[in-house]
């Protein structure tokens, strides 16, 4: 059995998914000057005259290398893309290897056979085999450029870019035009210096956006595109015992904050410990249980079931209320009535 504590599960995932009314597993906030310093400002005057409340401050901060590429258009909506890292590119570059030649060898093929059955039927197969091989020369070209700048143009993807999840777009955050395609595939041959695209990955390690020679003077950056997830639905889980539903109401509001703050604190427990989560659920569910007259001993299985009522409230598949209590007969008072 699961213990009492409320967990709940997105639809299909399995019964130990976790409780619908854990905390909100919210990032640690950096504890800075302000958070560590007393509370009042009694405790700050009486605080050492050599205790350092300023010296956090002043300490550099270690930040991660950031990969997102943040754009702001000119009426002040900021844009992120997250930057694609030579490992990815290289996967994309390889499948678009094996479409292109791919699509050459079968064409080779075909050649072949159409300059050994015209030499068999016809005769002067010499002729129609240098006329296949100037078709194939030409086949060679289309791959090796063409091939890249056509799908850059109209899609700002080749296929495989779209199976790596990547696209190329502009410094701007703005399609590529033909310009852009052009100039940045004419200068793969740069970037294939001296060998095995050696200088390109040169440059993409140099480059804060990792953008080769031909990013460079194209003014283009490859970007991965972010796939949205639909949410699932939450689900209570374990369902609620008979004891809980005796007091529960029948009818529970919450505004949208209050549905936005709770739904994002059941989609993120379990990423913190548990001691960590019930000490946020204390925080939030003051008022919400005190606004009902609805507290249980876990402050977070009190959520779960308030949250999961104002969900249904309304609907044929929410909880079974608590049962009515039976009318006072006229003979004896109602128990609790004043006498």
């Amino acid at each position: 059995m699961e213990p009492i504590a409320p967990r709940v599960e997105m639809a299909g995932a399995p019964r130990t998914a976790a409780p619908i009314a854990a905390p909100i597993a919210t990032a640690e906030p950096r504890r800075d000057a302000a958070s560590r310093a007393p509370a009042d400002a009694d405790a700050l005057l009486d605080a050492p005259i050599d205790t350092p409340i300023d010296a956090p401050i002043d300490a550099p901060i270690d930040a991660p290398i950031d990969t997102i590429l943040a754009i702001e258009t000119p009426e002040h909506v900021v844009f992120e893309h997250r930057l694609a890292g030579p490992a990815r590119r290289l996967l994309a570059y390889v499948v678009d290897l094996f479409v292109c030649y791919g699509a050459l060898a079968v064409l080779a093929g075909l050649v072949l056979l159409a300059a050994f059955a015209v030499g068999t039927q016809l005769g002067g197969g010499e002729a129609f085999a240098k006329l296949g091989v100037g078709l194939l020369l030409v086949a060679l070209f289309a791959v090796q450029w063409v091939y890249f700048v056509i799908f850059e143009t109209l899609r700002g993807r080749t296929p495989g870019k779209l199976v790596a999840g990547l696209r190329v777009v502009t410094i701007t955050g703005r399609p590529i035009g033909l310009a852009e395609a052009a100039l940045r595939n004419l200068l793969r041959a740069a970037d294939a210096l001296p060998t095995g695209y050696l200088l390109g990955f040169v440059a993409m390690a140099l480059s804060p956006r990792f953008q080769r020679l031909g990013d460079l003077v194209a003014g283009t950056v490859v970007i991965v595109v972010e796939r949205p997830e639909v949410p699932r639905p939450l689900l209570l889980w374990p369902p609620p015992a008979p004891w809980e539903l005796d007091a529960l109401p029948a009818r529970v509001a919450l505004d949208a904050e209050e549905r936005a703050a709770l739904e994002l604190f059941f989609r993120r427990r379990g990423t913190l410990g548990e001691g960590r989560e019930r000490e946020l659920a204390e925080m939030i569910v003051g008022p919400i249980a005190a606004r009902y007259g609805y507290r249980l001993p876990d402050s977070v299985r009190t959520l779960a079931l308030l949250y999961d009522r104002a969900l249904h409230t309304g609907r044929a598949d929410a909880l079974p209320a608590a049962p009515p209590a039976p009318p006072a007969s006229p003979a004896s008072p109602a128990r609790g009535a004043a006498t």
